[in-house]
């Protein structure tokens, strides 16, 4: 059996989606919060402050739709990394059942010894192909840790 390398493993299409997402909703605010006027139809008056605070809540918005980006997977010989939105997950392979990309689910699971389960966001079935080659990757490298 061929030795499997090391997986390091970003999705593309969320990667593209987190940007334009951030831009166009950071730009919106940044836009809005110059185009109010003085005073609204109610007779209310928007201050500095509050086009201040429009741009301060779109690089916010903009912020978090950029965590996104982080999302990764990473494994060699020794287990799995896995990086999601809010969390990550280090795993020896001695825990790891199976590593799949079930239908109807939007990203991948790893199911752990203990039957719990283990997103795997950073690869998406929007990648289609990739995520189908980093798939059977992650199952070499799982194959490779029991034979040895």
């Amino acid at each position: 059996m061929t030795e499997v390398g090391p997986l390091d493993y970003k999705p593309r299409k969320s990667r593209i989606g987190a940007w334009i997402g951030a831009i166009l909703f950071a730009g919106s605010a940044f836009a809005l919060s110059f185009t109010l006027g003085a005073t609204t139809p109610e007779g209310g008056a928007v201050t500095w402050a509050d086009q201040v605070g429009m741009v301060g809540i779109g690089l916010i918005g903009g912020g978090v739709i950029l965590s996104f980006l982080r999302l990764r997977v990473r494994a060699d010989e020794d287990g799995i990394e896995i990086r999601n939105v809010f969390s990550t997950h280090r795993l020896p392979w001695e825990v790891v059942v199976d590593v799949a990309l079930p239908d109807r689910v939007q990203w991948a699971l790893a199911t752990l010894a203990d039957d719990d389960e283990v997103s795997i966001m950073a690869i998406q079935i929007t990648d289609k192909e990739r995520a189908a080659a980093a798939i059977k990757h992650l199952r070499a490298l799982l194959e490779q840790s029991r034979t040895s």
